[in-house]
């Protein structure tokens, strides 16, 4: 008897330990993802987190509209402008890969209510070296929400929520988009933008064994225009909205992509991305989905980049990320509003080698590229 006795308060208190860890994350939901209002603490510990956040967060928006890409997205797309269709969710992460943001896609689009999608097509998610960086990536897509109540690790990030609640900075927006304010302090620790400029674009292409242009997950072998060919077929056959473009980074990261892999691979990718959607288009009998072109020489991406530290760069964090600021510029010329009628092409396969070509002399115009490598790499 006292053995039964024993082992049910061993279970009554398992169960209030469960209910307990339960109550204590749900009520102070260190990732945000539970949509309510009993308790309103900054989100310190949702960083690192952000790859589950997401998939969990458009099962409570159900976004009409999506972003997809990389942080290079993440920091530069705000939902709520008025190009998207109400609800909208940045759904780009940090380094994700083409398979990765094919699994987001797929997902808001299970939900029931996708019209729109902006694609922020970047040479890296077609490259990357791993197909997901995430061991349990796909069971994010797996479950409800609710799992995580009785997580442990959940709970430790709640504590540490609860002891952040007086330093803490929110590093996201309930849209999904980075919030870029804390990030300056960021750049001012490393010196300033050109001081962070030199020291990421030494080393961004050298740190990784990408195989220019071959559009292959190198971990998997499997081709990353598989998921594109995904990601086009799914918009055609739901009626989704797809917006294709090249993001507006700073012109010396292509100077850091020509120093590690060549710059005809960089514009060769750009046509395959281009062909590629005619191809498409063509299979599915449909006119193409719209390519446009933003990471061109102009004075926006061209921006000057102060020597001072604490001056700040209007529209770039650094060579590959861009502000929201420019984004907005990006998405009003999408959207074709009035306003640097000059900036973007709109690209079609019958038009891409011309646009190729105008590139390669502009390219001459806005950047010194012998003076570039010898002051990042220190070689002419």
């Amino acid at each position: 008897m006292r053995g039964k006795k024993f082992i049910g308060l061993v279970v009554v208190f398992s169960v209030m330990a469960i209910g307990a860890i339960a109550a204590i994350n749900y009520v102070i939901d260190p990732y945000g993802i539970y949509n309510h209002k009993l308790i309103n603490l900054k989100k310190v510990r949702q960083d690192g987190k952000m790859k589950l956040v997401k998939a969990l967060k458009v099962e409570l928006i159900k976004p009409k509209s999506i972003v997809l890409g990389t942080s290079r997205a993440e920091f530069g797309y705000d939902p709520n402008h008025s190009y998207f269709i109400q609800p909208a969710y940045n759904l780009a992460t940090s380094g994700a890969s083409l398979y990765e943001n094919r699994l987001y896609f797929e997902k808001a689009l299970k939900e029931g209510e996708l019209k729109k999608v902006l694609l922020v097509a970047d040479w890296i998610m077609f490259n990357t070296k791993e197909m997901t960086k995430t061991a349990d990536f796909e069971e994010y897509f797996k479950t409800i929400n609710t799992r995580y109540l009785i997580s442990t690790d959940m709970l430790l990030d709640s504590f540490w929520t609860i002891a952040g609640l007086k330093n803490g900075n929110t590093l996201y927006f309930q849209t999904g988009q980075r919030d870029g304010k804390s990030h300056f302090r960021h750049i001012e620790e490393r010196g300033g933008h050109m001081a962070v400029m030199n020291e990421d674009e030494e080393r961004y292409y050298k740190r990784s064994d990408y195989k220019t242009n071959h559009n292959i997950y190198q971990d998997t072998g499997k081709n990353a225009f598989d998921d594109f060919a995904a990601i086009i077929a799914l918009c055609y056959e739901n009626n989704v909205e797809l917006d294709i473009i090249f993001g507006p980074s700073h012109i010396r990261q292509w100077e850091a992509f020509d120093y590690y892999h060549g710059y005809d691979a960089w514009l060769q990718w750009k046509k395959d991305v281009v062909d590629f959607v005619a191809q498409q288009a063509k299979a599915h009998g449909e006119p193409p989905f719209r390519v446009m072109d933003f990471s061109v020489y102009h004075p926006l991406t061209a921006e000057i980049v102060p020597v001072d530290k604490n001056e700040p760069m209007q529209y770039h964090w650094e060579g590959s990320h861009y502000k929201h600021e420019l984004g907005l510029v990006v998405l009003d010329r999408l959207s074709g509003k009035d306003g640097y009628p000059d900036f973007g092409v709109v690209l079609y396969a019958h038009t891409i080698d011309e646009h190729l070509e105008n590139l390669k002399s502009d390219r001459k115009q806005y950047i010194n590229t012998s003076a570039y490598q010898k002051m990042v790499f220190g070689k002419n």
